[in-house]
């Protein structure tokens, strides 16, 4: 197995190895490291790299499973974390000059479990400021570059994570997902993302978004990798108060099980008052039919609420974007990057009872949204209509027409932060300029299971989706 190799070999792949003691959690680390110093200048996936750090975590790790002490399927497997997620004695910038020099004292929860599960930090990566933007376009500290097209976007915000899992610069990463900022770029990147149902991850230690739709979860290869992220970082936080006390279960528990008598919901309402390139609606067609042939009933239901649900979530945004940030905008408009302060003077003009109507009009549509599952198991449609944007311009292109890329994912995505259900993209082809195409999957609350269950079958069925590597790095 060369260095190479290993840093494209899946996250479970790698732990089988480690496990079986055929290679060591140093040599995987190794090889990771070195591919980050050769590419990443290129791509600008990683804002900062722990390489001493990793190197000697890995030595305990391959020292730990020698003696017999193995943790589990992430013990000894680099990964890489958003900058917004608050890692011990790492410096954690959130992206913007306010906390430029902030080495936090504390992890973060999920780092916390996934450091007790014996992963080992790797780096932190890049960000589009404060998480509040689609494009991990940061004027403060880089922008993160398409590993398909380094002239082309990341998606964001979690741009720098989606691009590091797929320029093989780490197995896997943790991002964050308030509209869409885990599945925007791992969709345009060509990988798997998973936003868990909102209060199954601790928030806990990440700088706040917009607490009542923030999500942290997975970036990965695969959705088994993603099953196995999320199993380590999953669970009850009493001091988060967006966290629920839900049973965890075995996320991988159904995954072989296929999806031959699943119900599974088309539901265009969602996003039948926005263009979707023709590729991408072929792409889905032709998704679909795998799912058909591979035994699921197929049925279209209505949902005519996406209004509503834009208003809501644009007003819980506001109202909470606002809160956080009211503070360091009286102290310094000038730091914050021009879309982000724009953003930021329309959230402080938010009317507080819009904000209160906002929140019993969420409770109301997460009850009928619900309703949808007592007739399906999981809910597919494509995850973004467009494939990347230039940085340049950021005009994409949809049907021979250029259009603002910004925001051109709200139909897609935004509606499953607002219910919080679970939700995951993973490939399903590539354009004729061979970028990426993407997959969305949404499933009932709680229920990640199902929806790793109709990815991994679709993975399963399509394995050429998975075979090509990036051109751009």
């Amino acid at each position: 197995m060369s260095n190479e190799s290993l840093c494209f070999r899946d996250l479970h792949d790698l732990a089988d190895a480690i496990r079986k003691r055929e290679v060591t959690s140093l040599e995987v680390v190794e090889a990771h490291l070195a591919r980050i110093a050769r590419v990443n200048p290129g791509l600008c996936a990683f804002f900062e790299v722990t390489g001493e750090a990793a190197r000697r975590d890995a030595v305990a790790a391959d020292a730990e499973i020698a003696a017999g002490r193995y943790r589990g399927p992430l013990h000894g497997i680099p990964y890489g974390a958003k900058d917004i997620i608050d890692t011990a004695g790492v410096r954690t910038t959130n992206g913007s000059p306010f906390f430029r020099n902030n080495v936090p004292a504390n992890d973060a929860e999920s780092v916390a479990r996934l450091r007790r599960a014996g992963a080992i930090l790797i780096g932190k990566c890049q960000t589009h400021e404060f998480a509040a933007g689609p494009t991990a376009i940061n004027r403060h500290f880089g922008t993160a570059r398409n590993p398909w097209n380094p002239n082309l976007i990341t998606g964001g915000s979690s741009g720098g994570s989606a691009a590091a899992v797929a320029a093989g610069l780490s197995p896997a990463t943790l991002g964050s997902d308030t509209g869409g900022s885990i599945r925007t770029p791992a969709a345009l990147c060509g990988i798997v993302g998973l936003k868990p149902t909102h209060g199954r991850v601790s928030l806990r230690g990440v700088c706040p978004n917009v607490l009542r739709m923030d999500h942290v979860g997975p970036i990965t290869r695969t959705a088994r990798d993603a099953g196995l992220v999320l199993q380590a970082i999953a669970g009850y936080d009493g001091l988060d108060a967006m966290s629920r006390d839900v049973p965890v279960p075995d996320f991988l528990a159904v995954l072989e099980a296929g999806v031959r008598g699943m119900r599974l919901a088309l539901c265009p309402d969602f996003y039948n008052h926005a263009d979707v390139d023709a590729e991408i609606a072929a792409a889905f067609e032709g998704a679909v039919d795998v799912l058909r042939g591979l035994g699921a009933s197929i049925h279209t239901f209505p949902f005519p609420q996406y209004a509503r649900m834009d208003r809501a979530w644009t007003a819980i945004l506001g109202a909470e974007f606002a809160e956080f940030h009211r503070p360091f905008y009286e102290k310094d408009p000038s730091s914050y990057g021009e879309d982000v302060r724009t953003r930021l003077e329309n959230a402080l003009e938010t009317p507080r009872d819009e904000y209160v109507r906002a929140l019993r009009e969420q409770e109301l549509l997460r009850r009928e949204a619900a309703a949808l599952f007592l007739q399906a198991d999981a809910i597919v449609l494509p995850a973004i209509p467009c494939t990347a944007a230039p940085i340049a311009t950021l005009m994409a292109s949809v049907n021979g027409k250029t259009v603002p890329f910004p925001y051109i994912h709200r139909p897609f995505l935004t509606p499953h932060n607002l219910t919080g259900f679970p939700a995951l993209v993973t490939p399903m082809g590539f354009s004729r300029e061979g970028l990426p195409l993407s997959l969305q999957i949404v499933g009932r609350p709680w229920d990640e299971a199902s929806v790793l269950r109709v990815a991994h079958a679709y993975e399963e069925a399509t394995p050429a989706l998975r075979a090509l590597r990036p051109a751009g790095c």
